[in-house]
């Protein structure tokens, strides 16, 4: 009889610290959803005080990202990894994501594999692995990555941007008019979003338009450029006739 109350006083609390767990995480999710990163925080902590949790050590390196704490971010994402090693794709990927931003390229490569080898279609990580192929100048495979994020990834917030990084390697294989039909689709992209344009945008789509023969075209993004800029065009490309 004794025996039996002290089973049931034991598992009564491993229940109770189960559930006191669950509702620090839960409350911790509703912080992030309403963006107070640092009180998800302190929620995910009290939690993972009791017992560790996947998606709550996941969630807590993204708080800390959104707060910059970047070597908290990490250190959680590694603990994610070790609570759910087969199924961790996600958090292999922001682990990478930290490693490229602070110049740890070969560890970013690394993780960013993993994440990949857990999901293919992971369109975040075959983004960060194209970029990750061009600084190193493997612009093919960086072409292929990209290519298949484009595919899986369609009409999307983010499809942009996948062609301003793929146009990045064209350029890196001198493939000028791949870059150019690339940067086009970026900047269609963003004005189809009533995202700005930067100087950059224009400067660099033109300097494209202009390296295939399309004068017209380069002059027509170079008019949006202020005044000083496009003088300095004229004088890179050696023609101050140029009228923009």
């Amino acid at each position: 009889m004794y025996k039996q109350i002290f089973v049931i006083l034991i598992l009564g609390c491993v229940v109770t610290a189960g559930c006191n767990s669950t509702r620090m995480f839960s409350r911790g999710d509703k912080s992030m959803q309403n963006g107070r990163y640092e009180e998800a925080i302190t929620y995910y902590d009290k939690g993972l005080n009791r017992s560790d949790n996947y998606e709550a050590s996941l969630n807590k390196g993204i708080a800390q990202w959104k707060v910059r704490e970047y070597s908290n971010a990490e250190n959680s994402f590694a603990d994610a990894i070790k609570a759910s090693p087969e199924n961790a794709s996600l958090a292999y990927y922001y682990k990478a994501e930290l490693e490229f931003k602070t110049g740890n390229i070969e560890d970013a490569h690394r993780d960013v594999n993993k994440a990949l080898n857990q999901d293919p279609l992971n369109v975040q990580a075959l983004n960060l692995r194209g970029r990750i192929h061009t600084l190193q100048d493997r612009y093919t495979a960086a072409i292929e990555d990209l290519s298949a994020a484009i595919t899986i990834e369609g009409e999307s917030r983010i499809s942009g941007y996948l062609y301003h990084n793929r146009a990045i390697a064209y350029i890196g294989k001198d493939d000028f008019k791949s870059a150019r039909d690339d940067c086009e689709l970026f900047i269609r992209f963003l004005r189809k979003n009533n995202l700005p344009v930067t100087v950059e945008d224009n400067y660099l789509l033109g300097a494209l338009q202009y390296a295939v023969d399309d004068e017209d075209g380069a002059l027509t993004s170079w008019k949006h450029m202020p005044s000083e800029e496009r003088a300095k065009i004229r004088r890179i490309v050696g023609n101050s006739n140029l009228k923009f």
